[in-house]
């Protein structure tokens, strides 16, 4: 697997930096409502704007799995709390059998009685 990491993540990090190196003349950006023009360089521009779209991405894809992780949340605690549970009353009935076991001396007598 980290082979793999490599292989693709290396290429793509040689693209990456012969494009920065290749575009590193200044480009005006406008923000058009304001009245504000900024100089920034072609290569950071373009890689900011990918760096935005990735993590906006994420962030969305985070959003909208958040209710299934609240529901994931609720039935783990559901699960722990029915476990619990389970376990009390399995020795509550071990106590109950153990009440109404016979004593080991009148099993004899039982015996006895009816033969």
């Amino acid at each position: 697997m980290r082979f793999l990491f490599w292989l693709l993540f290396l290429p793509f990090a040689l693209v990456v930096v012969i494009f920065a190196v290749s575009n590193r003349a200044p480009v005006g950006v406008d923000f058009w409502p304001l009245p504000f023009k900024q100089e920034t360089p072609l290569y950071l521009l373009s890689l900011g704007t990918l760096a935005f779209g990735f993590f906006f991405g994420a962030l969305l894809t985070w959003l909208s799995v958040a209710k299934w992780r609240v529901i994931a949340m609720s039935r783990k605690k559901d699960t722990e709390y029915a476990e619990a549970e389970i376990e009390r009353l399995h020795q509550k009935l071990s106590e109950t059998e153990a009440d109404n076991a016979p004593a080991p001396e009148t099993l004899p007598a039982l015996k006895g009685d009816a033969a």
